[in-house]
């Protein structure tokens, strides 16, 4: 009667596969754990170094762009004012060129002309 069976050379690669196995995940978890607390005294560095230099500046940078888009408002308003004031003088030499040669504005056709029929 066989109680239990002997070792095979199987069994011992299968332990130390198992061995390795854990190993290598432990330093994953480990590797993970690190890189979290890093992030975290990062988070924490950004929180105490950065914050309070973008809390003393934003308001002055607020004011800033404020002056700026209110300025920037009027370029627009008086570019839009100089397109209008160009396309209503364009618009007029064309009226008025239309009106003195409209020979020379008339739209072409796309029948080509009658001919005159052949004398015989």
């Amino acid at each position: 009667m066989i109680i239990a069976e002997s070792a095979t050379p199987l069994d011992g690669i299968a332990s130390a596969a198992a061995v390795l196995l854990i190993f290598e995940a432990s330093l994953i978890i480990i590797l993970l754990a690190v890189i979290a607390v890093l992030f975290a005294f990062g988070l924490r560095w950004v929180h105490r170094h950065v914050v309070p230099l973008l809390e003393t500046y934003v308001p002055k940078a607020k004011g800033a762009l404020g002056a700026t888009d209110r300025s920037l408002g009027v370029v627009v308003e008086r570019l839009a004012d100089l397109y209008g004031r160009r396309r209503g003088a364009e618009r007029f030499v064309r009226v008025f060129l239309e009106a003195l040669f409209p020979a020379l504005f008339a739209e072409p056709t796309t029948t080509p002309p009658q001919h005159a029929e052949p004398v015989e």
